[in-house]
């Protein structure tokens, strides 16, 4: 059990790292918005979607090992890293919000409906034996959200990941911390 002092420190440092995985996160956002009208960028969508529980593990192992500086429990590591996701996922939701509601002005629609038109695209939906009128559907469920709806779905979706990359995190950090060169601990 740790103390209202450590939470408390916990919760500063997780602050930090959550605000800098937010980044993180945007820069995915946006490549993978990107993605919809040049393909070019979906190799940096990848990259960050890798990097982001990657991220995390190396900001919990730099918890444990410079921060506390003892063996931490899963509980410790798991909050840690639930926090980071938390903060992550308000940053996330506050730009999609101010990138919907002011900039997009529908082109993310309009881009993926052409990437759904494509010849390429019509014969995999064939392939798969999906229905342009689901297809259909859906978009139109998506032209159907306000940006506040869109924002407030991504933090549940994030928080819904980060909640199992959290628990598998936790379980690959609670070892002892590492022993640095210089420390007489």
């Amino acid at each position: 059990m740790i103390t209202i002092e450590e939470y408390k420190q916990l919760k500063a440092y997780a602050r930090l790292d959550g605000a800098l995985l937010g980044v993180i996160m945007c820069a995915t956002f946006f490549a993978s918005v990107a993605t919809l009208s040049n393909p070019a960028w979906q190799l940096a969508s990848m990259i960050g979607m890798v990097a982001v529980p990657v991220y995390v593990a190396f900001r919990v192992r730099n918890y444990r090992d410079n921060i506390v500086q003892k063996r931490v429990s899963f509980r410790r590591a798991a909050a840690y890293s639930m926090h980071c996701f938390g903060y992550a996922s308000l940053v996330l939701a506050i730009v999609m919000y101010v990138y919907f509601q002011y900039f997009d002005h529908g082109m993310m629609l309009a881009n993926m409906k052409e990437c759904f038109s494509s010849p390429e695209m019509l014969k995999a939906m064939k392939a798969y034996n999906v229905e342009k009128s689901v297809l259909d559907e859906m978009l139109a469920t998506i032209s159907s959200q306000r940006p506040i709806d869109v924002a407030f779905s991504m933090i549940s979706n994030t928080l819904f990941t980060g909640l199992g990359c959290s628990l598998l995190i936790a379980v690959i950090s609670r070892r002892s911390p590492r022993v640095v060169a210089g420390n007489n601990n």
